[in-house]
């Protein structure tokens, strides 16, 4: 469906990401990072083009209460130029938490019923914590990092955040794709809601430990040299699913 210009409501990758970035890829109001894209100047009904200088990143929520006339076109103006998430450095949003251990696929290796999925000379990139309550879901908490061992994404008791320092960062799909650079993807997860977390894609550097994934393989390189390699493996039980260091 176009607008009266006959412009397409599909708006170009290059340009969705352009908004992200100046965006810093969460809401401009409340830095959520489950988007959608507002054009707000003009609005979409009288754009003749998708510019990025026009476009602004709402979450459903403050979408909805913008279509509806719950927030003004002013309000969304002031915020597209300080948004939220470059105040907070960082974008954010929560996973659904399981009353069930939650799996973790750590690209060619699958953890199950492991408190510590993955620890590194001491240090845990992936931790399950039981439930604060009876009933409650377990809490899952990560870091992950750049090839060059910035921090890319962390996952603090089931809330996940990333960083605006990032050169990409695209939420979608219940997938959360972050990039170094143009065609260059430092991390994708998948979330699984209810149940667990799917590691697809990573280069990592982490604790001197460089870790290299995708949806079949499992590669980490120690500082020393070597290479452990994980193919389709299953770890099930244990306080620490894979201990390196």
């Amino acid at each position: 469906m176009a607008n009266r210009h006959n412009l397409s409501r599909e708006i170009p990758d290059p340009v969705k990401r352009r908004v992200r970035q100046r965006c810093g890829f969460g809401c401009v109001m409340c830095a959520s990072a489950i988007i959608d894209y507002e054009h707000f100047d003009p609005e979409y009904a009288d754009a003749q083009a998708h510019d990025p200088n026009g476009i602004t990143l709402l979450c459903p929520s403050c979408h909805a209460k913008k279509t509806r006339g719950f927030m003004s076109a002013d309000r969304v103006k002031k915020a597209n130029q300080s948004p939220a998430a470059l105040k907070n450095r960082y974008a954010y949003s929560e996973t659904e938490g399981t009353k069930l251990r939650p799996f973790i696929k750590f690209a060619g290796l699958t953890l199950k019923n492991c408190q510590i999925p993955i620890l590194l000379k001491g240090y845990p990139v992936l931790q399950i914590e039981d439930a604060e309550e009876e009933g409650g879901p377990y809490l899952l908490s990560a870091n992950f990092f750049d090839r060059t061992g910035r921090p890319s994404l962390t996952i603090v008791r089931n809330e996940w955040k990333v960083l605006t320092e990032s050169w990409d960062v695209e939420a979608s799909g219940g997938t959360v794709t972050v990039r170094a650079g143009p065609g260059e993807i430092a991390l994708r997860l998948a979330f699984c809601p209810g149940e667990g977390l799917v590691v697809e894609r990573l280069e990592m550097f982490c604790a001197g430990f460089r870790i290299s994934g995708n949806a079949d393989v499992l590669q980490i390189y120690p500082p020393h040299g070597g290479c452990f390699q994980f193919t389709k493996s299953i770890v099930d039980g244990g306080l620490v699913g894979l201990h390196c260091g």
